[in-house]
């Protein structure tokens, strides 16, 4: 199912939320794409789409709490560090998964699942937990 943009997400940074959304939508883009195992071109484009749209967004919104002194720096540092590592573990997995010449419907179901359970999760979380707590700090910033 995918995820809706939802205005509790809204860290009142147009650039932040719009990169937000960005995420959201590739995630829920990877997922469509799982459903069809045999779309490994597709399969591929996305993956690496969110892997390095979350790495330039993290970068973009860190350096923006440097500028800002976010009190949560560290912590939302943190979050993204554990991210980028799942983020790691998922793109090799599907990359292997890619690679095999007859993938099932049930792997990438599979696979489909975990990412849902690790990212999907773990982003949503993160936007409601972390990322909020900016709210007030850099409204206008870019």
């Amino acid at each position: 199912m995918p995820i809706k943009w939802d205005p509790r997400f809204s860290v009142d940074n147009v650039a932040i939320d719009i990169e937000h959304k960005l995420l959201l939508s590739l995630l829920n883009a990877l997922e469509v794409v799982l459903r069809n195992p045999h779309e490994k071109d597709s399969l591929r484009f996305f993956i690496d789409q969110l892997h390095e749209s979350a790495k330039d967004h993290f970068r973009h919104e860190e350096n923006l709490q440097l500028r800002y002194m976010f009190p949560y720096y560290e912590e939302n540092k943190k979050g993204h560090d554990v991210l980028m590592v799942e983020l790691d573990v998922i793109r090799d997995e599907i990359y292997k998964f890619i690679e095999k010449p007859d993938t099932s419907q049930e792997e990438a179901d599979r696979m489909s699942k975990k990412i849902n359970h690790v990212l999907r999760d773990w982003l949503v979380e993160h936007i409601l937990k972390s990322d909020i707590k900016m709210k007030g700090f850099m409204n206008d910033a870019r």
